[in-house]
């Protein structure tokens, strides 16, 4: 027979184990670029709080930083909530029927990846970068995934096979200064304004798409479900949801837009 002690160890053990499998597990992506360094759960914790609150139910953030093992955990739906910067994996998680999107960032829904090249370089657009090499984020960056479905529509073959990648999008500069390939790709921004303010030029830019999107799994409730939309879209209407947008760098969301992310699952061939 199990000793007292031995008892309570064991009965603690299941207690936690039970506590912890009926926690949904909250994963986030913020991409490369956007990453500050600083505990995903110890930024993420006042949204987290105001989740549980909201929903009655025990959440915990899980960061989940490899593009691909986020996807294959969308697939096996390990994911109760969902927050993540590359758009074309959301899209996917949601075009199979196994999540809802609810919401995208405020500041996020209008994303292109653009392109450019030296000031004194003979390519004019983007049609003019036929057989010409190219540095891009990595391949499984949007950025990436937008400029090549881009190219696609343009008619190129195999685009992917002149493209010269990097992990940083900050980094692609690098790459056209010092004439490693011809043209960059970058959705950054600061990038792009950098670049032109060292006379360099931009030759174009693909479709916006909204990314860093908000999904939960159809595995919640219709009510569940809008309950967090709500709370989202809410944000920063209360002190406690200001916190929580800024501890996760955000200004606010917009609710999903099924019309935008259709088209554009469409035009990523996703």
């Amino acid at each position: 027979m199990l000793s007292l002690r031995a008892f309570l160890f064991v009965s603690l053990t299941l207690a936690a184990q039970a506590s912890s499998a009926q926690e949904w597990i909250f994963a986030v992506n913020e991409g490369v670029t956007y990453q500050d360094g600083s505990p995903i759960a110890e930024r993420y914790k006042p949204l987290v709080d105001l989740l549980e609150k909201e929903l009655k139910h025990p959440v915990k953030v899980q960061a989940v930083d490899r593009y691909s093992n986020f996807e294959a955990g969308l697939d096996a739906e390990r994911y109760d909530l969902v927050f993540i910067h590359p758009a074309h994996i959301g899209l996917r998680a949601a075009k199979s029927g196994k999540y809802v999107g609810l919401a995208s960032a405020k500041d996020y829904t209008d994303y292109r990846a653009r392109v450019f090249v030296k000031k004194d370089s003979a390519v004019k657009t983007i049609a003019d970068l036929r057989d010409k090499k190219i540095g891009v984020p990595s391949l499984e960056s949007i950025t990436t995934v937008m400029f090549t479905a881009n190219l696609t529509e343009l008619g190129f073959r195999d685009p992917a096979s002149r493209f010269s990648a990097t992990r940083f999008q900050d980094a692609v500069p690098f790459m056209v200064e010092n004439g490693f390939v011809e043209a960059g790709v970058t959705g950054s921004g600061a990038v792009v304004k950098d670049w032109v303010a060292k006379g360099g030029r931009v030759i174009g830019e693909t479709k916006p798409v909204p990314i860093k999107q908000f999904l939960v799994s159809r595995k919640l409730s219709t009510e569940q479900r809008d309950k967090v939309q709500n709370l989202l879209l809410k944000l920063s209407e209360t002190e406690a949801g200001k916190t929580a947008l800024k501890g996760i760098n955000m200004k606010g969301f917009v609710p999903w837009d099924n019309a935008v992310m259709t088209e554009a699952t469409k035009r990523l061939s996703l």
